[in-house]
């Protein structure tokens, strides 16, 4: 018994303690979800049109015109007006050629959005990109959940890390609900962003590292299927809310199970193992042992002390830096996490532009999670990591060119939930690919410097959708070319299905060359 995995088999595989622990990491990813989508419906913008006061009431009505010509002159369209004025003497309509800007606000259609901080702040027209700026900052958050929140999980430990994020991830999110002006929201977001995705990140990693090698394919795809289903919650809410704040602090009702379940949540025994924390990993494998009701092999810790596969001393992300394998290795990953987040949010947050009702669209956009979810496992176990993930971006790229040509409707639907499809069950492939590359002591931080590639990609997503305005094709174009080249470079990288989690900088070198392990073989009971 040399590693850990041989110990994670002795004590039931993936049992009663390993599925209590689940649960907890379940609630963190569908909370990501909520959170991640949640400006889609509160700062969504429907019709709108000029404010004029003096043609909703009896004064144009009573210079001889009709109730529908005096809308139509109150409006020229969304952002400019009809500049009539009306002579206090005779009241009659003095109607004069010129327009100008909408002065006294806007009226709002809540045939769609009911109520949004769109329409609250009024940011519209000249303030439009506002809406786009606030969803980059909060996808910017992530950079700190990635770096600063990965490096603390990887440094102090996951059980402390969830401990902080889920805190301060709960407050951020109640104190959003209260904001009083877009700089405040934005920043109470960023912070809920950064704080979210360090639960997030650490929850995955906490679940793949008390998994065997048969089973981290299906904790991971399980996941994002969970987050799939946040989408239904996410639309439900939006179509019968009245209240965008009341919508925010919903989305904090997952907190109240995650604070229950926190207490059966312990340190990963693989990070302790990495450094060299015995005494403490020994009480919490002994855990697992009494709760999946299984005895402990005698001297295991020895024999795991004396392992050259427990720990890699010193190692760090310089060290990754220095092997000129694993620095490929590691900007091929950068590369093909910047697109699978540049892909999904471009194509998750331009539902609206598909020609069919935004909560109809954003649904299908979650159902179409679900089974890519299914079918990236089901093709990361039947042909393996590299033919799955890259095949999949490669299908994503052709499946957005297509929809260029589309007309609007359900064939620009079809394909576009096509490319949503093969991208969703990429992004979810690549988080195991990843995990299953780096070693132990780097893992978090491993992957946390692959999501700030992603989270940049995320931030210029919808940055680019705003160039729909000058070149309507030009977002897809970008989003299916560079998806076609993350997808080659895939194949560049090592093939780790079935191998032992990497426990050593030299275990993640050896991938191209050490055989699958037997247990990864055998099928799963």
């Amino acid at each position: 018994m040399k590693t850990f995995d041989d110990v994670l088999q002795a004590t039931g595989g993936f049992d009663w303690y390993q599925w209590r622990t689940y649960f907890f990491v379940c609630i963190a990813i569908f909370l990501e979800c909520l959170l991640t989508f949640t400006q889609v419906f509160t700062g969504g913008t429907g019709e709108f049109w000029c404010e004029r006061s003096k043609f909703q009431t009896g004064e144009c009505l009573d210079s001889n015109k009709t109730s529908t010509e005096c809308k139509r002159l109150g409006q020229l369209a969304s952002c400019m007006s009809y500049n009539f004025t009306f002579d206090e003497d005779e009241k009659q309509l003095q109607e004069y050629v010129k327009t100008m800007p909408c002065e006294e606000g806007w009226v709002f259609d809540h045939s769609v959005y009911r109520n949004t901080f769109t329409e609250e702040w009024e940011l519209v027209c000249d303030k439009s990109a506002v809406t786009n700026v606030l969803q980059s900052v909060y996808l910017s958050g992530f950079l700190v959940g990635c770096t600063l929140l990965a490096f603390m999980s990887d440094r102090f430990g996951r059980y402390p890390t969830l401990v902080v994020c889920g805190a301060m991830t709960c407050l951020s999110t109640l104190a959003s609900a209260a904001s009083p002006h877009p700089i405040v929201f934005g920043a109470l977001r960023f912070c809920v962003a950064a704080f979210s995705y360090g639960l997030s990140l650490t929850s995955f990693v906490i679940s793949t590292e008390m998994a065997t090698p048969s089973m981290r394919v299906y904790v991971g795809t399980f996941l994002w299927i969970l987050f799939a289903i946040g989408y239904f919650v996410l639309a439900a809410l939006g179509k019968y809310l009245n209240s965008w704040r009341l919508f925010i602090l919903l989305t904090a009702a997952p907190f109240i199970p995650m604070i229950l379940a926190i207490v059966y949540v312990d340190e990963s025994p693989r990070w302790l193992l990495s450094k060299e924390r015995y005494k403490d990993a020994d009480k919490i494998i002994q855990k697992i042992a009494r709760t999946n009701r299984k005895p402990l092999p005698l001297n295991y810790l020895t024999n795991l002390e004396e392992s050259k596969d427990v720990a890699a001393k010193g190692g760090n992300m310089l060290d990754v830096l220095r092997n000129p394998v694993l620095r490929l290795y590691l900007l091929n990953l950068l590369y093909n996490w910047f697109v699978q987040s540049f892909v999904y949010y471009g194509l998750s947050l331009s539902t609206s532009s598909l020609g069919v009702d935004v909560f109809i669209a954003f649904c299908i956009s979650g159902a179409v999670e679900i089974p890519s979810c299914i079918f990236g496992a089901f093709t990361m176990v039947k042909f393996g990591r590299k033919i799955s993930t890259g095949g999949l971006m490669i299908f994503g790229g052709l499946a957005c060119f297509a929809t260029i040509f589309a007309p609007l409707g359900p064939v620009r639907v079809t394909f576009a939930m096509l490319g949503k499809f093969a991208i969703t069950a990429s992004f979810s492939n690549i988080y195991v690919h990843t995990a299953e590359i780096f070693p132990t002591p780097m893992r978090v931080f491993g992957i946390g410097t692959c999501s700030v590639a992603a989270r940049v990609g995320g931030i210029i997503a919808p940055l680019i959708l705003v160039f729909e305005k000058f070149w309507a094709s030009l977002p897809l174009i970008m989003f299916a070319s560079s998806s076609i080249l993350a997808g080659l470079l895939v194949f560049f990288l090592p093939e780790t299905k079935g191998k032992l989690m990497p426990d050593t900088i030299e275990d993640s070198l050896n991938l191209k060359t050490i055989p699958r392990s037997k247990e990864a073989n055998a099928p799963k009971a």
